[in-house]
């Protein structure tokens, strides 16, 4: 009985990292944010189940693979979409704070930081 459940679950997980993804690109955060709500109740879920299951499945290693794929994907395209928000906010930055001279003559350049940008949040 576990295993039908666990196999719908991760279909499901599947469905949610897929429009997670979706909402990602449309920059509908709002959305983005739901999903990722859901995905994490999902996964709360499932951790009893997947405890409770000494061996997996061939269609559950799949699914799991697939899941585990798709969700590897977000992370790589949410890094990337990182580092193009940081680097439009150091050409910004470098607009907004032009190089000067400081007291030994040397050019003193402005920095554009925060805990966004830094990866601290």
């Amino acid at each position: 009985m576990n295993n039908g459940v666990l196999i719908e679950h991760l279909k499901k997980l599947h469905e949610v990292i897929l429009e997670e993804r979706r909402a990602a690109k449309a920059l509908a955060v709002d959305r983005m944010l739901e999903m990722t709500e859901i995905k994490e109740c999902l996964l709360k879920q499932m951790q009893p189940l997947v405890d409770s299951v000494d061996e997996l499945t061939a269609t559950e290693k799949d699914l799991a693979e697939a899941v585990n794929s798709e969700n590897l994907r977000n992370a790589y395209f949410f890094l990337s979409a990182l580092k193009w928000v940081r680097e439009s906010m150091g050409f910004i930055g470098d607009k907004i704070y032009p190089e000067c001279y400081g007291e030994s003559g040397r050019v003193i350049k402005g920095r554009f930081s925060g805990t966004l940008l830094s990866g601290r949040v």
